[in-house]
């Protein structure tokens, strides 16, 4: 991590102030580091958590086989470039 040369102010209830300088304390931590590395971690596992997609190993063999095959045409998505082919004119 870089050199701290943000500000972030936060309001918090006095539990929730007693609660840190406690916890920071015994990490041997000013309060604004250890809310810091709190808040950095929390944040760190939201986003790996929403740009991480996890299915069943049977699901993700199966689509591994999948992309090994050859592509097939579908009617439906042929007939419909065919109409939009004789409707737009480039």
């Amino acid at each position: 991590m870089g050199t701290a040369t943000e500000r972030v102010e936060i309001r918090v209830t006095p539990e929730d102030k007693a609660l840190f300088l406690e916890a920071a304390q015994i990490r041997h931590e000013s309060a604004s580091r250890f809310v810091a590395r709190a808040a950095r971690e929390a944040a760190e596992e939201v986003l790996e958590r929403e740009q991480t997609t996890t299915v069943p190993a049977a699901f993700f063999d199966a689509m591994i086989e999948s992309l090994e095959e050859p592509a097939q045409p579908i009617e439906e998505l042929s007939s419909a470039v065919r109409r939009h082919r004789s409707i737009v004119k480039r």
